[in-house]
């Protein structure tokens, strides 16, 4: 964004095509379920990221694997079309495919095969510009299959906010541990909080994660706990909505970083997540002002 003096928001992540199917229940095995309906377009975390940041006015880049062939055209082609600055390097090898299958309650199942962009590591991340950075988002699935990549983050300048999203296969005990450590902030489903910490409820697994280590954002269906040095805040997001909820992390995780990189405190900036959220699930469109609209609610430290 020209005259933006903001420091940057660096998303590493992938963009590889999804295909989305709305289906009354999941298929037995040896079954046949007929969908709803299918929607075609780009998938996975980095990019699920990127585009929310972008909807909400931030100043970002985005570091991939670009591979070679008509996937991989299509996403330069979004990504361009939303303006998003692009690093990495370039592999022979074409894009990824994933697919989500979507009940009608908003809970979705995937199966992916990897691509090109599975190959994003140290090498990509320090294509970018990081001497303008202020702010860097990278999930577990990206660090557990590149391992330089992990101690690239771990050992980036403190100036520069990470926030750490380990998703389902960075939630077991002890994974991703340098990763964790460096960051600035860890943002977990309640499932994935629960299955790290051992604990049975939210609250007590962000109080839990967070004792010797950076603040925990779990994330809830009405709102999110924030824990730091072992206790919990309640910041609330509303009444529960029922939609989609591919990508409501990703969105959360988007809304926080942007209210981070407009000059919020860490509590304001999770209330800003619940909200772009919340939004995300019930297929609302928004824009920089839901980062402002506080009012969401935070109760006392336990």
């Amino acid at each position: 964004m020209a005259g933006d003096t903001r420091p940057k928001i660096v998303v590493v992540g992938v963009a590889l095509l999804q295909l989305r199917f709305r289906v009354p229940k999941l298929p037995e095995p040896g079954g046949d379920v007929l969908a709803s309906s299918l929607q075609v377009g780009l998938g996975g975390s980095g990019i699920n990221v990127a585009r929310a940041l972008s909807s909400l006015g931030a100043p970002i880049e985005f570091v991939l694997r670009r591979g070679d062939g008509p996937l991989d055209r299509l996403a330069q082609a979004e990504l361009g079309r939303l303006g998003i600055s692009v690093r990495g390097e370039w592999s022979d090898a074409p894009s990824g495919v994933t697919i989500a299958l979507v009940e009608p309650s908003g809970e979705r199942s995937f199966v992916s095969a990897a691509g090109a962009e599975g190959q994003v590591g140290a090498r990509d991340l320090l294509c970018a510009d990081l001497g303008h950075a202020g702010f860097l988002y990278v999930s577990g699935y990206e660090l557990l299959s590149s391992p330089d990549l992990e101690e690239t983050v771990a050992n980036l300048p403190r100036r520069i906010e990470v926030l750490l999203d380990p998703g389902p296969r960075g939630a077991s005990p002890g994974s991703l541990g340098r990763a964790w450590r460096r960051a600035d902030l860890v943002r977990m489903n309640a499932d994935e909080a629960q299955a790290r910490s051992g604990t049975a409820d939210a609250k007590s697994a962000a109080a839990l994660l967070s004792r010797e280590g950076p603040p925990v954002v779990v994330s809830t269906s009405s709102g999110a706990y924030l824990g730091t040095q072992g206790r919990a805040l309640e910041i609330a997001g509303g009444e529960p909505v029922t939609g989609d909820t591919t990508g409501a992390g990703d969105a959360h995780a988007a809304g926080i970083l942007a209210a981070r990189c407009s000059g919020l405190s860490l509590a304001d900036a999770v209330a800003a997540g619940n909200r772009v959220a919340r939004a995300s699930v019930a297929g609302e469109a928004f824009g920089p002002g839901i980062l402002q609209a506080l009012g969401g609610g935070a109760n006392g430290l336990d």
